[in-house]
């Protein structure tokens, strides 16, 4: 499947979208809502007829950059143009974890709380660690 992946990111290439992809996840971005409503009717029959892959309609999305998260990221507008940031679902989840982990009621001793709270972090860490996070607290 990732061969057939790779073509569809070439045949991209070949009729100038700029895109994101990761496994199987993919990202179009096009200048309006009619460009991109367009460019998915053309590439939908691409996908399906000559590269016999099916698509998830109920995943695929025509939307504004900004309302969209892929991978734990959304984007936002910034004077330099669009820029990428840690999601706030993706910091909230992060931070029930961190409190689960903590929690003096899970039936951990200090030694593995410490242990496991130590990987989840170096983990979330690694995932996003090009991430500015002073731009993602969420607001509440």
């Amino acid at each position: 499947m990732m061969v057939l992946i790779n073509e569809l990111g070439k045949e991209l290439e070949i009729r100038g979208h700029k895109f994101v992809r990761y496994a199987d996840d993919l990202l179009i971005f096009c200048k309006s809502r009619r460009s991109a409503e367009r460019t998915l009717g053309n590439i939908l029959p691409y996908i399906e007829r000559k590269l016999f892959l099916r698509v998830n309609r109920e995943q695929t999305v025509v939307d504004e950059a900004r309302r969209v998260k892929f991978l734990g990221f959304s984007f936002y507008q910034s004077k330099g143009g669009t820029m990428v940031r840690i999601h706030p679902k993706s910091i909230i989840k992060m931070k029930v974890k961190i409190k689960d982990l903590t929690s003096r009621s899970n039936g951990m001793g200090n030694e593995d709380r410490v242990k496991k709270l130590r990987r989840y972090i170096k983990g979330w860490g690694k995932l996003f660690q090009d991430s500015k996070h002073e731009d993602t607290t969420p607001n509440y």
